[in-house]
């Protein structure tokens, strides 16, 4: 495990290298275009500037699906399944759990003593989850009603499309201020690549 953990790892960190390289390169020429062509460089970005919504995509998302109907016409079953899901669980958890492997594996992520308290927070999350789950999956198999109730409180629609409505305003005072100050955003622009590019270059050399 330890060693997939270090080979995806080292993927990762090569992947983020190369975007930062490409986009250093990128800062490079769309600096010096800002200072010799500004023109050209807003005539692109009117070209390939496009509004991506997210709130169309995401709509099926906030629908809200009924499952009432199927759960309480087999409820038995979904009961059963149910309890014996979280039976297995709490099994593995109170008898099986082991902290020491997982602290091992991942004792390059943090020190070990907060591993330790994270994992065992995580367990205990579990623990009080599942007991909750065999509490349901009984009340499922022998009187459903009684979930109703409780149902009828805990019930509740949240809308991530609502939430993020803010995010989905246009703003234009970045592209009013480049075109008021293309020669200083094309200085900050090559000045910042070169930076990053000389830090990469060492990075490498390292």
């Amino acid at each position: 495990m330890q060693a997939a953990l270090k080979f995806v790892i080292g993927i990762a960190g090569q992947t983020i290298y190369w975007v930062l390289i490409l986009g250093c390169i990128a800062g490079l020429v769309l600096g010096a275009l800002l200072l010799v062509d500004s023109a050209r460089v807003f005539r692109w970005n009117e070209r390939l500037g496009r509004w991506v919504s997210t709130r169309q995509a995401t709509r099926p998302l906030d629908q809200p699906h009924d499952v009432k109907r199927f759960i309480y016409r087999r409820h038995r079953v979904v009961g059963i399944v149910v309890f014996a899901g979280a039976l297995y669980t709490l099994d593995v958890l109170v008898f099986g759990y082991r902290s020491r492997p997982l602290v091992h594996a991942f004792r390059d992520l943090a020190p070990p003593h907060l591993l330790e308290v994270a994992f065992d927070t995580a367990r205990w999350f579990l623990v009080v989850g599942n007991a909750a789950a065999l509490l349901a999956g009984l009340i499922l198999c022998l009187r459903p009603s009684l979930l109703k109730g409780f149902e009828a409180w805990a019930d509740r629609q949240y809308s991530e499309r609502r939430a993020l409505k803010p995010l989905e305003q246009m703003h234009f005072q970045p592209d009013r201020f480049v075109r008021g100050h293309p020669r200083l955003v094309g200085s900050l622009m090559l000045l910042g690549s070169l930076y990053v590019l000389v830090n990469l270059g060492l990075l490498r050399l390292i």
